[in-house]
């Protein structure tokens, strides 16, 4: 391996190493309101196993007004969560809050709640704060949190008892343990290809392959440190990409090409796809899948 590949294989290691290790760039979100009832919460995006959305029970000041704050995420059968609030107490306005989370299944099963954290912990200053502790999810799929507050507790179905009991304040509510969705992109092996794209494995040279933008993916904030392609997805393979976008499928979206080492992209007779990963640059895990064609056959195979 010679020093460029060796250096860009350490820079993919030790990147992973620090994403794993929980290194991170911490990941804080605002409260997008209207985030109720409960089948309008708001879709929460985990680009690493922990995330604090600062929000907004009503308002901060005048006269207490209904609400209810709902967020939603997907996580893994297995997954161990924290559900925590902080700040609720000794913030802008203070609030006794009462957390619920739920199945995001037809009926909007209430899992777990809590009005009363069984100790204080960093963040807060209070037991009022409330805490969900370990908390394992019981299927992959899809849960909701519902902030409220004292004596308004969470009903199954999204609904809370005494609606009366009305509180406001801010809060900060952090759910950590959740496994990070990976975000599923578009890419094109060889664009300009006509058909499947052909790659022989014993080739020398680059693989180009575009990553395509979208209403959900900036193709241009993918951490090009990040990126590996191949047979399995885990090639540390990169050569370099473009230093700036361009329009490859004609959607008028910049999408970004970039350029990998045939050989060490470690295809092989049989091989139907290629696939790419990375990261963006806040961190967010994306895959992409592409067809391709494995040329020449050996004669007599």
């Amino acid at each position: 391996m010679n020093k460029l590949k060796l250096k860009r294989a350490l820079q993919i290691g030790i990147t992973g190493a620090l994403l794993a290790a929980g290194w991170a760039q911490a990941q804080t979100v605002s409260e997008v309101e209207v985030n109720h009832p409960i089948y309008q919460a708001q879709k929460l995006q985990f680009s690493t196993d922990s995330l604090t959305i600062e929000g907004v029970l009503g308002r901060v000041s005048g006269l207490a007004i209904d609400d209810l704050d709902f967020y939603a995420f997907h996580g893994q059968a297995g997954d161990v969560v924290t559900i925590d609030i902080d700040g609720a107490q000794g913030g802008l306005r203070s609030f006794d809050s009462y957390i619920g989370v739920y199945q995001a299944t037809p009926g909007f099963t209430l899992l777990r709640a809590n009005d009363d954290a069984a100790s204080i912990d960093p963040g807060s200053i209070s037991r009022l704060d409330s805490r969900i502790d370990n908390f394992r999810l019981p299927a992959t799929g899809n849960y909701v949190v519902l902030v409220s507050n004292y004596p308004r507790y969470p009903l199954s179905g999204g609904g809370v008892a005494n609606p009366g009991g009305v509180q406001n304040g801010d809060y900060k509510l952090v759910i950590s343990g959740v496994t990070p969705e990976i975000m599923q992109i578009n890419i094109d092996i060889k664009p300009g290809s006509t058909g499947l794209a052909p790659i022989n494995p014993r080739a020398k040279g680059k693989i180009p392959v575009a990553l395509l933008s979208s209403q959900n993916f900036n193709a241009l904030s993918a951490d090009p440190a990040s990126l590996t392609f191949g047979a399995s997805g885990n090639e540390g393979s990169l050569s370099h990409c473009g230093k700036s976008g361009e329009d490859v499928n004609g959607d008028g979206q910049l999408d970004l090409v970039c350029h990998f080492e045939n050989q060490d992209a470690n295809f092989e007779k049989g091989d139907l796809e290629g696939i790419l990963r990375g990261r963006t640059n806040t961190g967010t895990a994306f895959e992409g899948r592409g067809l391709l064609k494995i040329v020449p056959e050996k004669r007599g195979s």
